[in-house]
């Protein structure tokens, strides 16, 4: 007997675990008491599967036919037969020893299933009740809860604060795809864990059903797992997220398993509930403790004797004491002497149901000196959580010392009074004294200057009698707000008739004259001068923005523009109105010749000799080679020999030219039949708008280069497979053709239209990756060689997908174009309109140019025979609409080649 097979069977004779040693021909060679007991005696030397049951067999020998040499595996619930013919379930571990010369056996370590629940269930509650925070809860879930319920993956998703997403609170076994691709997803998503929570019910989904139910997310996980488990996280009648596990065996979740991961669940609800209601509570401390540390109050806790028992943070910047140091403290001690009956006035005023309205008093600063503090206290001794006076108190220092400052300011301006007359007799500007209701008391001599009028004819009137009517409704309801208590001073300005008749601009300053005692108002002071100048400079700065502002839009207009003479017309509309142009052309420059492309709206129409032959003037023709601006005024001769003068017509006028790859391609010319001077700000304007213009055509230039050459490289990928495929020859160009004609005639247009065209060019790229002895070969595929051939359109679609200038209607045609509509296509077996629309069109004329293409299994069709063919399959395999558009187009394209003879 070998001698590690002996160690095994001493060492597992006193084992509660039933262990079997089974030979490499599935024979039992030993079986210890434990098992003897369960199955009987007679088991020594029978077939393994004779003891298993019927339906477990086939996956405990797959799994033990997978087993390597030294290899140990999970041995999911399986059902043996016991001594008395019942069944009980069990599951353990196998080890893989039959290459081991000393054992040449399988070990097979069983325990009936109710153990290791109750210890997998054990193991959880003891790491869930030793974790407090979430990330402690999740990774005792993830590291110890996923292995003890034999999964290979796990995740979960929590509900979010909104309850719109499920987010990923923590994951481990999955790939970093598969993590990203589940890691948030609303309540509408198609995933399992979706419907879990909005089911509140489990979900269990072997292989088959995974796929069938989850095809998109087939691809990520039944590539790695072979089942799974969802189940909802509820606590009570509240579903808080779902629990997913992944199984690397196809687990057959019988009832027992079902209620074992349901309790599982039922576990760690809890205990994440717990979690997130922790980290919640910790976020609203953290937020509690910065607010009150930020906050611009000191709030104070004290008791009716002045202890204090709390300060928030605001204590150290405005008063220097920490929060601890003045814990303790009688707070009257801390009171100025002058104010502490104030203080304690109010406090005795809560104790007998008073309110407090706020109280300012001076508190001694930890480095001596004293701080006015404005404080109301809140009587809150019957709150059980506080217990004492409440007090909160602001820093209103800054506030005594301008109120003070003022005072003294007052003061001296009442000490000045007798001085203010003599003053404004040596001020330029009009000074006038004004009663509580406005009317003006004093006007100094500065009236006539100002206003052009005497100074006594202003007495008695309101501030702005002589105001322009337009401004008066402004000014009225302005001043009327003078008795606020926030008013100190005012500025207007207003336009005012002077004793001439003309109006001129005033700014009037008002300051009010308060009581020092009562601080109301006793009358008003104000100061007026004329502003004329400044309204002008700002009404040209105003003008100057204005052209600068439609320039910037005028620039961001050029970029939504395609055609030339679209640029032209809109540079033409803009410059007329920010010029002292009234009319505009627009000229091509070609070969020499000039030719009118477009005009503005009331230009003058161009008679006599195309411009092209025109002899102008040497400045012109300069300016023209130096691709300068010309102006030209009346007196200024355009043609030479010159015209006569005066000109009907263009009597001041502007070329400006305009370059396209530094060549003149195009002149702007603007006139007027009126003699003007055109502005400096006219001149910059222009020149910028050439500017800009030149780019923009630019700009058009390098995109149309762009997509010369992007169509050119789509064609030549397209054309590649012809060189690998020489039957298929002419097939790319021609579907291309038929595809763009029939968009057209659907609606596409624009990106649109160019992206359902680049999948025409592209829609057999994936046939590179198909071997020439299948995509070559002369005869008719075989399946296997069919099977191959169908997946060219997943092929190729992984093949282009990254590429980030494809439209996805693009990557469309290429993984769904052998889709049909009855649903027969593939790969992915679409029906009907769950085909994107552009792969259906281009389905359409890809069998039509197959049909009427000669192949090396069969000769063209006629294009009668072809259409017959099509109708029979409009609505079945292809669009009816989309089949009837095609034929209609071909109609018309058969008509255009018979016109022309083709």
């Amino acid at each position: 007997m070998k001698s590690g097979f002996d160690l095994l069977v001493q060492i597992s004779r006193n084992s509660p675990q039933f262990t079997f040693l089974v030979g490499s021909t599935r024979v039992i060679e030993y079986a210890n008491p434990a098992a003897l007991q369960d199955v009987g005696p007679a088991v020594h030397g029978r077939d393994m599967c004779s003891i298993v049951h019927p339906e477990d067999w086939p996956a405990l020998q797959c799994l033990l036919e997978r087993l390597t040499p030294g290899e140990d595996a999970l041995v999911s619930a399986i059902r043996l037969q016991n001594g008395r013919g019942g069944w009980q379930q069990l599951t353990g571990r196998v080890t893989h020893l039959l290459s081991d010369p000393t054992v040449q056996a399988l070990l097979l370590q069983l325990h009936p299933q109710q153990d290791r629940q109750r210890e997998t269930i054990g193991r959880i509650s003891r790491a869930l009740s030793s974790s407090y925070t979430m990330p402690d809860v999740v990774d005792a879930i993830l590291t110890i809860g996923i292995d003890a319920l034999g999964a290979a993956a796990g995740a979960i998703r929590l509900l979010s604060a909104d309850g719109q997403y499920l987010e990923l609170t923590g994951s481990a076994g999955y790939s970093d795809t598969a993590a990203a691709t589940w890691g948030r997803c609303s309540l509408d998503a198609e995933v399992p864990a979706v419907r879990a929570v909005l089911q509140q019910q489990p979900l269990f989904l072997q292989n088959e059903e995974f796929k069938a139910s989850y095809p998109a997310l087939h691809h990520t996980h039944v590539a790695t797992f072979q089942s799974a488990a969802v189940l909802p996280l509820m606590t009570g009648d509240r579903t808080i997220g779902a629990l997913s596990l992944s199984f690397n065996h196809n687990q057959p979740f019988g009832p027992e398993d079902r209620s074992f991961l349901t309790t599982v669940a039922d576990l760690c609800a809890p205990a994440l509930d717990r979690g997130r209601l922790q980290r919640e509570l910790r976020q609203e401390q953290d937020w509690y403790h910065t607010v009150t540390r930020n906050s611009s109050d000191i709030a104070t806790v004290m008791g009716e004797d002045g202890m204090i028992h709390y300060e928030s943070g605001s204590v150290t910047r405005i008063l220097g004491f920490s929060t601890t140091e003045l814990l303790g403290q009688n707070a009257f001690t801390l009171i100025h002497p002058d104010d502490i009956a104030l203080t304690m006035k109010v406090v005795q005023g809560l104790e007998a149901g008073v309110p407090s309205q706020p109280t300012m008093f001076r508190f001694r600063h930890r480095d001596g000196h004293w701080v006015w503090l404005e404080s109301i206290a809140v009587d809150l001794r019957q709150e059980p959580h506080v217990r004492g006076i409440l007090v909160n108190s602001r820093d209103v220092t800054s506030n005594k010392e301008v109120q003070e400052a003022n005072q003294r300011a007052m003061r001296a301006l009442e000490l000045s009074e007798r001085n203010f007359r003599r003053l404004a007799l040596g001020s330029g500007d009009l000074v006038c004294q004004h009663a509580v209701d406005g009317r003006i008391e004093y006007s100094s001599p500065a009236a006539l200057d100002v206003l052009g009028c005497d100074s006594q004819e202003l007495l008695n009137q309101q501030p702005f009698a002589r105001a322009h009517p337009d401004d008066q409704p402004q000014l009225h309801k302005a001043f009327g707000q003078r008795f606020s208590p926030a008013f100190e001073h005012e500025k207007f300005e207003y336009r005012v008739q002077t004793g001439s008749g003309s109006w001129i601009w005033l700014e009037t300053s008002f300051k009010a004259l308060r009581d020092a005692q009562t601080r109301e108002i006793t009358g008003f002071i104000s100061t007026t001068r004329q502003i004329e100048q400044r309204k002008q400079a700002e009404q040209m700065l105003r003008a100057q923005l204005d052209r600068y502002q439609q320039l910037l839009e005028f620039t961001a207009s050029l970029e939504q523009l395609r055609h030339p003479v679209e640029l032209a017309d809109e540079a033409l509309d803009k410059c007329l109105s920010l010029t002292e142009y009234d009319y505009g052309y627009a000229f091509e420059c070609h070969e020499g010749e000039i030719r009118m492309v477009t005009r503005s709206a009331h230009a003058p129409a161009l008679e006599g000799t195309p411009l092209g032959t025109l002899p102008f003037s040497e400045r012109v023709r300069q300016a023209l080679r130096r691709q300068e601006a010309c102006f030209l005024g009346p007196d200024d001769a355009i043609f030479e020999p010159a015209e006569a003068s005066p000109r009907s017509h263009w009597q001041s006028m502007c070329l400006l030219p305009i370059s396209q790859q530094s060549e003149l391609t195009t002149v702007l010319v603007f006139g007027t039949d009126r003699s003007v001077v055109t502005s400096a700000g006219t001149r910059q304007l222009l020149g910028n708008v050439a500017a800009r213009l030149s780019h923009a055509l630019d700009r058009q230039y390098h995109l149309r280069q762009l997509n010369t050459s992007r169509e050119e490289t789509l064609r030549a990928l397209g054309l590649a497979l012809e060189y690998r495929d020489y039957e298929t020859k002419g097939h790319t160009d021609r579907v291309v053709a038929l595809t763009e004609r029939l968009g057209q005639a659907l609606g596409f247009a624009g990106a649109d239209l160019d992206a359902l065209r680049w999948g025409a060019f592209l829609h057999d790229t994936g046939k590179v990756a198909i071997p020439d002895a299948i995509l070559l070969k002369p005869g008719k595929l075989t399946p296997e060689e069919w099977e191959v051939i169908k997946r060219h359109p997943s092929i190729g679609y992984e093949m282009l997908h990254h590429i980030p200038s494809l439209p996805p209607a693009t990557l469309d045609v290429v993984l769904y174009h052998q889709e049909r509509w009855n649903g027969s296509g593939y790969p992915c077996g679409l029906a009907g309109t769950q085909i994107p629309l552009a792969a259906r069109v281009f389905a359409v004329v890809d069998v039509y140019d197959a049909l009427t293409s000669e192949r090396p299994y069969k000769a063209a069709w006629p294009h009668e025979e072809a259409a017959m063919q099509l109708r029979k399959e409009a609505g079945v395999k292809l669009d009816a609409g989309v089949v009837q558009t095609f034929l209609t187009v071909l109609e018309q394209h058969n008509a255009e080649l018979a016109a022309q003879g083709t």
